[in-house]
């Protein structure tokens, strides 16, 4: 099973026999890691994670002789296919060499249980993670807030020296492989540089400037608050317009979003993806063991409007991996390969847009077309406040790969104190889910920011309004940018089909 056949020559023929061999074999391989971590995260089967799986792959791909021959390999062949499943072979040897490494995937695989298994303590009772979540936007009780901010510490805490302990292992083999650090070959399978990440990080803090002081502002005047914390910013953002709860229940949440997305002109009634309600580290989860055929969503048990934000992302996914019509398995493989993350949570944070639009919320009983066309204009700002935050996150984890044994809470708070302008706090633990199974995927979020607006813009450009209904808009997504799979290179994409070059420009011009 593990042992690979290098050939000795490059002649076309060979080099595509080889490749097309060696992606039949993979495909078992990553179908069984992806179900073993479904299986962890709905609390199905034994929850023993995935580390068999990825161990098998590491002793596949472990030959090397395989990554030079790749190297050689590329350019010989006349088929496109080739020369993609190449590029993308490249990366995924380069990533696994390092993150699927028997000590890595020990290390990891222990800190993930511990994530997934743990349950924070409420009044003395263990409690779901939404709960918490939940408190920290709506309850009115301020120090009721801050005992939330930090319910989270007895697990983080604790998995500090571990964390370290993985960056380290993974710089080091990061260098061995030429780059300065692992988020910084992260970065680069993504297509993007460090000083890219830092300028659009500090490009989409003024925006989010200006939407904090005016969010600061109305929540101490509401509340005759002196101060302003962290544990404030959710809170006030939720309060600052309030559509009722009744509108939003949990029972037949599904029903209703698909019904959105098919007036985009998606055909989900033709597609296959299950949706499973369970507490989970993340908001929610989409896994596609075998796209298109295979694709799974996981969110938390709970309603609001919130909880449909959240499933309008997933289900942004479940509609990208089932619409995949690539051939073989690397080129259907989109969000595992390394650097797709961005792509792939961009098209979720499009889909995000429409339970934001007036259009939808008037759709649903119990909203007014007043509360509605409020509701939506105050959404209008609010992807400032989100890449504020999510580039205030993501420098903790950039900060922790250039120098792994210093704290990097003293440089991430002081971003948060300029973008955010709160009063000095106790620091959280700089652990975060995300940093321990998910490496440098915090950056994706803020490149989906930029994505989602920057399509968006194109799409309207392109189709014109309304945005939401618009059935030539899904068509078009499919044809361009899913049904291509992990062929598509999504920063040469966006220029191509947006007539701009990537970044922040649409993002910054959305938001003001």
């Amino acid at each position: 099973m593990t042992t690979l056949h290098i050939p000795a020559t490059y002649e076309p023929k060979t080099v595509e026999r080889f490749v097309r061999d060696l992606d039949r074999r993979l495909e078992p391989l990553d179908r069984g890691i992806l179900t073993a971590e479904w299986a962890l995260f709905t609390g199905q089967g034994t929850g023993g994670g995935s580390d068999r799986g990825q161990l098998r792959r590491t002793a596949l791909l472990s030959d090397p002789r395989l990554l030079p021959w790749i190297e050689r390999a590329t350019g010989r062949s006349p088929s496109r296919f080739t020369e993609r499943r190449l590029a993308l072979l490249e990366r995924l040897v380069r990533d696994t060499l390092i993150e699927q490494q028997p000590e890595i995937v020990q290390l990891r695989g222990e800190m993930q249980r511990r994530i997934v298994r743990f349950r924070p303590s409420w009044n003395g009772r263990s409690v779901g993670r939404s709960r918490i979540q939940r408190l920290l936007r709506e309850s009115r009780d301020r120090p009721a807030r801050r005992r939330a901010f930090y319910a989270f510490e007895p697990l983080h805490r604790p998995l500090e020296d571990g964390l370290r302990r993985l960056v380290r292992a993974r710089n080091a083999g990061a260098r061995s492989q030429g780059f300065r650090t692992f988020a910084e070959m992260r970065l680069r399978f993504a297509g993007v540089t460090p000083n890219q990440l830092e300028t659009w990080s500090e490009e989409v803090a003024g925006p989010a400037r200006a939407q904090v002081a005016e969010l600061r502002d109305r929540f101490q005047d509401r509340t005759g608050a002196r101060t302003w914390f962290p544990w404030d910013f959710s809170f006030a953002r939720q309060d600052r317009v309030r559509l009722p709860p009744r509108a939003f229940p949990r029972a037949g949440m599904m029903p209703r979003i698909l019904s959105a997305v098919r007036r985009w002109g998606f055909p989900v009634d033709r597609m296959r993806f299950r949706i499973v309600f369970h507490d989970v580290p993340a908001g929610g989860m989409t896994l596609a063991p075998h796209p298109p055929d295979d694709v799974r969503i996981v969110v938390h048990p709970t309603g609001g409007w919130l909880a449909h934000l959240v499933l309008f992302h997933e289900v942004g996914h479940a509609v990208h991996s089932a619409s995949i019509r690539a051939p073989g398995h690397l080129l259907r493989w989109h969000e595992n390969v390394p650097g797709f993350a961005p792509f792939h949570e961009g098209i979720g944070t499009l889909f995000e847009e429409i339970p934001s639009l007036a259009a939808w919320l008037r759709t649903l009983r119990g909203i007014s077309p007043a509360q509605a066309e409020e509701f939506a204009l105050a959404q209008r700002h609010e992807g400032a406040l989100d890449a504020g935050w999510h580039a205030a996150w993501l420098r903790i984890e950039q900060r922790l790969y250039r120098e792994p044994d210093r704290d990097p809470m003293p440089e991430a708070q002081r971003f948060e104190r300029r973008v955010f302008g709160y009063d000095r706090y106790p620091p959280l633990s700089f652990v975060d889910p995300f940093f321990v199974d998910t490496p440098v995927y915090a950056p994706s979020y803020l490149l989906a920011l930029l994505f989602g607006q920057q399509l968006r813009a194109g799409l309207i450009d392109r189709f014109g309004e309304p945005f939401w209904p618009n059935p030539r808009i899904g068509p078009w997504l499919t044809r361009h940018w899913m049904r291509p799979g992990s062929m598509v290179e999504w920063i040469p994409a966006m220029a191509e089909l947006t007539g701009r070059p990537f970044g922040s420009a649409a993002f910054r011009a959305g938001v003001t």
